[in-house]
């Protein structure tokens, strides 16, 4: 009896008393790897399905927080992965606001919208081009209302973003429109009027809607899209035309 009581006193000798407090010390062999931990129940994806997923986690974050409250940490988080996987496919937040006008671009057709754009303008087709303008906007935002949220954060909050994507998409469209404008004035199919501001109503008008409608909630619209963008239309082209504007000048002198 006393040599067993001396065995579990006796420091010096393994005793089963002793195997509790070491375990919760365990963990601390694994410690210098937490920082980089990639967690567990994330599965490898090949490398562009990671990238076209951070985008995707980049954009709703913003959308929802804004570019101040969202951080590159946050991104990461979201999408499961460690910053350094973040900055791995995205060598910095500029090159991260690049890669979401990039990835927008390849999702909307941006090449072909502009070819189509070219041919109904060569065949003089006033209708048919600011149709195909005004449901591609509209198109834009019923698909992708996450990223008009996030334009509409970034242009709120003078962001980066919002003057790249001006560069990119806002300024080329809209010259184009406005040498198209110019031309069929020339050419007296269309009244006279400053070109650029015929450009901000063919333009302001259906971003106007589409934002309302599919980034704000608006309920209250009772016309099929299809129904609305001819409204939109006719709307354009009588203001545009010259025999539009003979028309009213006419109606106005009855008066």
């Amino acid at each position: 009896m006393q040599a067993a009581r001396a065995r579990a006193t006796d420091p010096a000798k393994p005793s089963l008393t002793k195997t509790p407090p070491i375990l919760p010390e365990a963990p601390a062999a694994k410690a210098p790897e937490a920082p980089n931990r990639t967690p567990r129940n994330t599965p490898r994806m090949p490398g562009e399905d990671r990238r076209r997923q951070l985008l995707r986690v980049a954009i709703d974050s913003f959308a929802r927080n804004g570019f101040s409250g969202t951080k590159t940490k946050d991104i990461a988080a979201a999408a499961g992965v460690s910053e350094a996987i973040l900055f791995r496919h995205f060598v910095s937040k500029e090159d991260l606001y690049h890669a979401i006008l990039d990835e927008k671009e390849a999702t909307m057709g941006g090449e072909r919208w502009f070819v189509e754009m070219n041919e109904l303008a060569e065949r003089r087709d006033d209708r048919g081009l600011f149709r195909h303008v005004a449901c591609q906007i509209i198109r834009s935002f019923r698909e992708d209302a996450a990223f008009h949220r996030l334009l509409l954060y970034a242009s709120l909050e003078g962001h980066l973003l919002a003057d790249l994507f001006h560069e990119r998409f806002g300024l080329p469209m809209g010259d184009f429109l406005a040498r198209y404008i110019a031309l069929r004035q020339k050419e007296g199919a269309f009244r006279e009027s400053n070109p650029g501001a015929a450009v901000m109503f063919v333009i302001g008008s259906t971003v106007h809607h589409a934002m309302s409608l599919h980034v704000m909630g608006a309920k209250n619209v009772e016309l099929s899209e299809d129904a609305l963008v001819d409204q939109f239309v006719d709307l354009m082209m009588g203001g545009l035309e010259q025999q539009g504007a003979a028309g009213r000048m006419a109606k106005g002198k009855r008066k």
